[in-house]
């Protein structure tokens, strides 16, 4: 029963983590700007904090097995990148689609892009977001 608990107090814990904003400037002198919003998101999984979580749960020789694995998946996972490993990688393909419905005129000014996760332990829901301005068509 104690191990249950804690394994559910661990799994609701969660919080938000910034992985990067990149701001383009504005420009009024082309038209009237109409704010535009584009988020998307995929669920993402850290199998190296799954097998920590593992390891914290059991005790003895398989507490030091959890370890053995939780090393090995970081270091598998370890270089360039920003947020979990999600089960779509291409699920941001489809921002340009939204932002072409968002702004018929296909003129955008003031690009605000950014991807950021909100996590609860293991599980990530990894997510990318557009706001920009639409320059109205002439």
């Amino acid at each position: 029963m104690r191990r249950l608990l804690i394994f559910a107090a661990i799994a609701m814990a969660g919080c938000a983590r910034l992985d990067s904003v990149q701001i383009g400037s504005i420009d009024q002198s082309q038209g009237a700007l109409t704010p535009v919003s584009v988020r998307l998101s995929e669920t993402g999984f850290d199998a190296a904090a799954s097998a920590e979580l593992g390891r914290q749960l059991s005790r003895g020789q398989t507490s030091q097995q959890w370890k053995e694995i939780r090393d090995i998946l970081a270091l598998v996972n370890m270089g360039p990148r920003t947020g979990n490993p999600v089960y779509d990688e291409n699920y941001a393909e489809q921002l340009l689609s939204f932002l072409r419905n968002e702004c018929p005129s296909g003129e955008l000014t003031g690009i605000r892009a950014i991807r950021e996760a909100k996590t609860a332990g293991p599980v990530s829901g990894e997510i990318v977001a557009v706001d920009a301005f639409c320059i109205a068509e002439k």
